[in-house]
């Protein structure tokens, strides 16, 4: 009887036990799975950022800038500017030297741009920046789409011409095949231009020297005597110019006047007669 006893207790306890166990086992479920959750929501937001990721940097852009920048030395400037240049493979596809002034158009590879951009920055002191940013992911890819289906489609014309059974489908076929490579070189020319805007960005550079390098000092006698020979050098030509005009235009126009006077007015008095004639048949009918 005790050991029935003893075994009915034994088997409360362990269901009690078994109870509680189940009981607390829908937290520890409840847990799991809103950590479940939330790993989940990660990882959905991580391949969201990471579609993004991929998306820009598929993006195909055209960068351009125009910077103004003042140095303390012209030719230090020009020094640095040509060890920057030769660091980031750029080239400068224009030069313009002025007295006190260096304009430049750079193209350096769209990796280096900013990197570029920042150490010219530094050179000196900024007087104008600006820059642009064209996105142009659409027009590159619809190019390069059309121009790989031309392609496509002149291997295909290619393979009619081999299969022409005379000669009048052997012409009809080159003709397709002139026309889709004329379409070709188009195409390929837009698309090589654009792949190089997009590749080399362009930095349209003017490099100013100091204010104090220019000479605003008062003239000598020399260059006041050099500016009076050129003004009466200029003054004498232009009498000489205003003189040929007289003769050149002036005198043909006199002559032609005086004729019309002469046709018109003058002994033969075209209309003079006229008026004459019309006056007389008025005072008749009157």
């Amino acid at each position: 009887m005790k050991k029935a006893l003893l075994f009915s207790a034994l088997v409360l306890l362990l269901a009690a036990c078994s109870k509680a166990r189940y009981s607390s086992e829908p937290v520890f479920v409840t847990g799991e799975f809103q950590r479940a959750e939330r790993a989940r929501e990660d990882s959905e937001q991580f391949g969201e950022n990471l579609q993004a990721a991929q998306e820009i940097s598929l993006r195909k852009l055209v960068t351009s800038s125009n910077l103004q920048l003042r140095v303390d030395n012209l030719n230090d400037g020009v020094t640095a500017l040509n060890e920057i240049m030769v660091k980031y493979h750029t080239y400068a596809s224009s030069l313009n030297i002025h007295e006190n002034s260096r304009d430049y158009t750079l193209r350096v590879p769209a990796a280096h741009y900013n990197s570029l951009l920042d150490e010219i920055k530094k050179m000196g002191n900024i007087i104008r920046f600006n820059e642009t940013t064209d996105d142009v992911t659409l027009r590159y890819f619809d190019l390069e789409s059309r121009l790989n289906t031309k392609r496509e489609l002149i291997v295909t014309f290619q393979n009619y011409l081999r299969r022409a059974n005379n000669i009048e489908e052997i012409l009809s076929v080159e003709r397709r095949i002139a026309e889709l490579q004329a379409e070709i070189d188009d195409v390929g020319r837009q698309f090589r231009l654009l792949s190089d805007l997009i590749d080399y960005s362009t930095i349209r550079f003017e490099l100013l020297g100091p204010i104090s390098a220019l000479n605003f000092g008062r003239e000598t006698i020399w260059e006041r005597i050099k500016n009076l020979t050129f003004g009466f050098r200029d003054y004498v030509s232009t009498i000489i110019i205003i003189l040929l005009a007289i003769v050149v235009y002036g005198i043909p126009t006199l002559l032609i006047i005086l004729l019309l006077y002469w046709l018109f007015f003058g002994k033969i008095g075209i209309l003079k007669k006229s008026f004459k004639i019309v006056s007389g048949k008025i005072s008749q009918k009157k």
